[in-house]
C-alpha cells in the first residue's frame, strides 16, 4: 500500500470536522503539564530531573483515554470528553517508560536510528487501544510489524507538519521579543494544544489504513 502523506492529512482534517471543540479540551488537559512546566521558574538541578518524571506520570494518567479518543475520531465514532478518563494508569506508565527507553537507547547510537525507532514504535498505543489486554512487548512488536516497509512514509508524514511548527515558533518568538518576555515558553505549548491533535489524528488515520492492509493481507 502506498502512503501519500497529503492524502493522510486531508483525511485527518475531514475526521476532525465537528470534533474540534472536544478535541481542544481533551488536548488542553492532556498537555496541561507542558504548559505548567514552561511557565514555572527554573529551580535547582534536582527539580530539572524530576520534571520529566512528573510529565511522564501525568501523561500516563490520560494516555489510554487520549489514544482511544483519537481512534474514535478517525473511525467516525461519537467522542465524549469523559473518554479521556479511561484509567489503565499503571500499564500506561509502563508502556510510556518502555517505549521511551527503547527510543532513547536507539537515539544514543545516532540521531537517525532514534528517528527510525520512533517511527517503528509510533503505532504502539493505538495497537493497545484495539487490544486492551495485550502485553507491552506484544504491542511494540505489532507496531514494528505494522510499520515494516513504511518507515520512510511515516517520517515524511511527520516532517510534513514542519510549516506548522515554524509558524508556532515564529509567533512565540515575536511575542516573546516584542510583547511578553516569557512568551516563547508559553506560546509553544499552547500552540501544540491545537497542532498535536491534528498530528495524532493523522497518525491514527495511518494506523487505521495499516490495520486494513494487514487484515486484507492475512
Amino acid at each position: 500500500m502506498d502512503i501519500i502523506y497529503k492524502d493522510i492529512r486531508e483525511e485527518a482534517r475531514k475526521h476532525l470536522k465537528g470534533s474540534w471543540k472536544v478535541v481542544i479540551w481533551v488536548s488542553l488537559v492532556y498537555k496541561a503539564a507542558n504548559i505548567i512546566e514552561n511557565i514555572l521558574p527554573e529551580f535547582n538541578t534536582l527539580w530539572s530531573i524530576l520534571i520529566p518524571v512528573i510529565m511522564i506520570i501525568y501523561s500516563s494518567v490520560f494516555l489510554f483515554g487520549y489514544s482511544s479518543i483519537i481512534l474514535k475520531i478517525v473511525r467516525g465514532e461519537k467522542v465524549k470528553f469523559q473518554d479521556l478518563f479511561s484509567g489503565r494508569f499503571l500499564k500506561s506508565l509502563g508502556m510510556s517508560f518502555v517505549v521511551g527507553l527503547y527510543t532513547l537507547l536507539w537515539s544514543l547510537l545516532l540521531i537517525v536510528p532514534g528517528i527510525i525507532a520512533s517511527a517503528k514504535y509510533s503505532m504502539t498505543y493505538y495497537v493497545w487501544v484495539d487490544n486492551p489486554n495485550i502485553s507491552i512487548s506484544e504491542a511494540i512488536d505489532k507496531s514494528i510489524h505494522m510499520t515494516n516497509g513504511h518507515i520512510w512514509e511515516i517520517i515524511k508524514l511527520c516532517l510534513s507538519f514542519w510549516l506548522w511548527f515554524c509558524l508556532i515558533f515564529l509567533s512565540a518568538g515575536i511575542v516573546g521579543h516584542y510583547l511578553y518576555k516569557p512568551g516563547f515558553d508559553l506560546i509553544v505549548p499552547i500552540g501544540m494544544i491545537f497542532l498535536a491533535p491534528y498530528i495524532d489524528v493523522a497518525m491514527g488515520t495511518l494506523y487505521n489504513r495499516l490495520t486494513k492492509e494487514i487484515w486484507n493481507y492475512n
